[in-house]
């Protein structure tokens, strides 16, 4: 009875998000202490694309010494992941924690509400769109302007360690290859 019900919202998620057509991202916030910036997400899709940064993200990398084929290898990264099996763990206790603790990170810029169910919204879409996740892609399928903060961000990613080999391990059913 979950499993139908589980594939049943998350049909429902995946039609609502692609029913509003031109909803995406325009803008990544980025939060760290006091400060804020915006950077365009087209910009985050060229460098995915090309390896070069430009505008304010161009700037913002070359001030912090980072090489953009990282950031470019990032935003590239692509995992598959069964829609079914995203959306049973979505779904599940579980699930909704890590959302909960992921939408006090990335979440909408113009609300002060956390981003579960923005976040849910977007890996089920992408997800269904090929069957696989991206963050460049997250960044097309999410429903609105995104702020992220970086401090909590870094604090997560040290926590979690290899947050690469932890996605693949979750896609494949928990098994390592």
């Amino acid at each position: 009875m979950r499993r139908p019900l589980t594939a049943l919202l998350s049909g429902l998620t995946v039609l609502l998000a692609s029913a509003v057509p031109g909803k995406a991202a325009e803008t990544v916030t980025l939060i760290y202490g006091p400060w804020n910036r915006s950077v365009e997400v087209e910009d985050l899709k060229y460098l995915a694309e090309t390896g070069e940064a430009r505008g304010f993200l161009g700037t913002i990398l070359k001030l912090g010494n980072q090489d953009p084929k990282k950031l470019q290898e990032f935003l590239n990264l692509s995992f598959p992941f069964s829609l079914v099996q995203a959306s049973d763990l979505l779904y599940s206790s579980l699930g909704t924690g890590l959302l909960d603790r992921a939408g006090t990170i990335i979440a909408p810029r113009v609300s002060n509400q956390d981003g579960r169910q923005a976040l849910r919204a977007a890996i089920l879409l992408s997800l269904a769109q090929d069957g696989q996740i991206s963050p460049v892609e997250l960044l097309d399928n999410y429903p609105t302007d995104i702020r992220v903060n970086v401090d909590s961000l870094l604090g997560l990613i040290a926590q979690i360690g290899n947050l690469e080999e932890l996605i693949r391990s979750l896609g494949s059913g928990g098994s390592s290859n």
